[in-house]
């Protein structure tokens, strides 16, 4: 019996341990929180999609009423939702690949 505990409890902790993973790494910018609204285009990311596969350098996507995040490829980011933040991904050469609002 005493050796039953300590298994159960490695058991338990990498069941936690893989619960807590979630996804696969690269799902992070496609995930949407459960409680968000649906997907709009709240931040006007439309009005740049003809700036897509281009540089992002070469544009200003700022604005004064609306907060911008530029997200390279292995850029950290919060989860919080923000409707009204044009984000901007990019691939390892500056290229866009991606702009969305949240």
């Amino acid at each position: 019996m005493p050796r039953r505990f300590p298994m159960t409890a490695l058991i338990l902790s990498a069941a936690t341990a893989l619960a807590a993973c979630g996804g696969a790494p690269g799902d992070r910018r496609s995930a949407q929180p459960a409680n968000s609204p649906a997907v709009t285009d709240s931040c006007g990311a439309a009005a740049y999609s003809d700036r897509i596969g281009k540089d992002h350098k070469a544009f200003d996507f700022s604005a004064p009423d609306r907060p911008v995040r530029i997200i390279g490829p292995d850029s950290a980011m919060t989860m919080d939702y923000n409707p009204d933040r044009l984000n901007v991904d990019t691939d390892g050469s500056g290229r866009i690949t991606r702009i969305w609002c949240g």
